[in-house]
């Protein structure tokens, strides 16, 4: 790729998996960045800073405006991310009048972003939210912070269905004592030097552990960020392969596609029989772009 890149975001759309809850997703972007963020839904009673009760979503929200204001030219991711993670450490501690907090009920969240750099363009990302690009020429990025990190969910989502009974019942399996105590044990190896799980939150040392990839592509380029809420349209549910999921979101907006994702879960598949998920739906965040000459 030689021209020099621009990007424009041309749809973007965020909906909360359950309408009595806050969405902790939040999805924006300035002249040099376009960026989904999908913040972990909190697992113990209550929030330590919240936001309408969720800690994930005051997260969300808050690195939403740290991203449109702090990338500019010039500043480097690993820095952004840690200066953030860095703010969010202290609002925690001073938010949590000096008692200690579980490992598991830190407030976390992943992130992918596009971002153009000069004469290139680059993705980077903690966590589990999705990119897919697709050139000029036909070819297609694929890609995630964590890759095939869906695959792993599915299994341990078809594991907990089946201890709890079915899904419809109870909205989110995490609200199954046993099923919750397991995501907390797991939930407690995020950010920490054993662990393979890096996001924003309150360890700046995440910094180190960008994903980050140069992109490679012919322009005038399409590209759909989202977080594997929305992502599960293509990745749990088979609906369409990456090509087939920008293509449709170029065409026909991210909307149709909402319906079409709470379609099979809502009315086709709400017990997770078909499709295995810890939640009837989640939250699902996503933002089409272009990028041109």
């Amino acid at each position: 790729m030689t021209a020099r890149p621009s990007l424009r975001i041309t749809d973007i759309l965020s909906n909360p998996g359950d309408p009595s809850r806050v969405n902790e997703d939040a999805a924006g972007g300035n002249r040099l960045c376009a960026f989904v963020i999908d913040g972990a839904t909190g697992l113990g009673t209550k929030s330590i800073v919240g936001l309408e009760g969720s800690d994930a979503a005051w997260l969300a929200r808050l690195a939403k405006t740290f991203f449109e204001q702090k990338v500019v030219a010039g500043r480097s991711m690993e820095d952004i991310v840690r200066t953030l993670n860095k703010q969010v450490g202290t609002v925690v501690q001073d938010s949590s009048a000096g008692l200690p907090i579980a490992a598991w009920n830190l407030p976390v969240a992943g992130f992918q972003m596009v971002r153009v750099e000069d004469d290139a363009l680059m993705t980077y990302g903690l966590g589990d939210c999705r990119l897919f690009l697709a050139g000029a020429d036909g070819a297609i990025v694929d890609t995630s912070a964590i890759k095939g990190s869906y695959a792993a969910e599915r299994e341990g989502a078809r594991r907990a269905i089946a201890h709890a009974g079915g899904l419809a019942a109870i909205k989110a399996l995490s609200d199954d004592p046993a099923v919750r105590e397991e995501l907390r044990r797991h939930r407690a190896t995020y950010n920490r030097p054993e662990g393979s799980v890096w996001t924003l939150g309150t360890e700046p040392a995440a910094a180190k552990h960008l994903a980050s990839e140069p992109l490679s592509v012919r322009l005038p380029a399409t590209g759909l960020l989202c977080s594997d809420g929305f992502a599960a349209l293509c990745d749990q549910y088979g609906r369409y392969d990456p090509a087939g999921l920008v293509a449709r979101a170029k065409a026909d907006g991210l909307k149709a596609l909402l319906k079409e994702l709470r379609q099979v879960e809502r009315d086709e598949d709400p017990d997770g029989k078909l499709y295995p998920r810890f939640k009837v739906s989640d939250d699902a965040t996503a933002v089409l772009f272009e990028i041109v000459a």
